[in-house]
């Protein structure tokens, strides 16, 4: 097999190799469980300045897109990858509290200037942070 063949081989292999495939660790599981308790905490502190009037309606809402899609992107990985056992059912939880932190990034994001919403997801992100921080452990 030609050198230029080998090596668009040993990329497509790595290409697949990296689509997601095989089993969630433990490991992978506590990994995400920690982004998501990162994500809402850092909500936590947008909600709670957006509340108290303390940050600008376009931080609001830039920073709150961001953290969003960076939720989104965690519960579609943990939605596409299988595990096993117990470990299935904390995926699942992981799944659904990233899918829930983003809904109020989300919420968060169209309405930044709305003290009465921050203030409400603020105790929301605080009670996400804690959930996901026990399924990391």
């Amino acid at each position: 097999m030609p050198l230029r063949a080998s090596i668009w081989l040993a990329l497509i292999v790595l290409a697949a190799a990296g689509c997601g495939g095989g089993t969630l660790s433990r490991k992978a599981l506590q990994k995400q469980a920690e982004s998501i308790q990162s994500l809402a905490a850092e909500g936590t502190l947008v909600a709670k300045g957006a509340a108290g009037d303390r940050t600008t309606d376009n931080f609001v809402s830039v920073h709150t897109d961001y953290l969003g899609e960076a939720a989104r992107k965690i519960e579609k990985d943990l939605g596409s990858s299988p595990a096993t056992g117990s470990l299935d059912a904390k995926r699942k939880e992981a799944e659904r509290l990233a899918g829930m932190v983003a809904d109020d990034l989300d919420r968060l994001h169209r309405a930044p200037g709305n003290r009465g919403l921050a203030a409400a997801l603020r105790s929301s992100f605080a009670k996400e942070a804690e959930a996901a921080g026990k399924l990391s452990k």
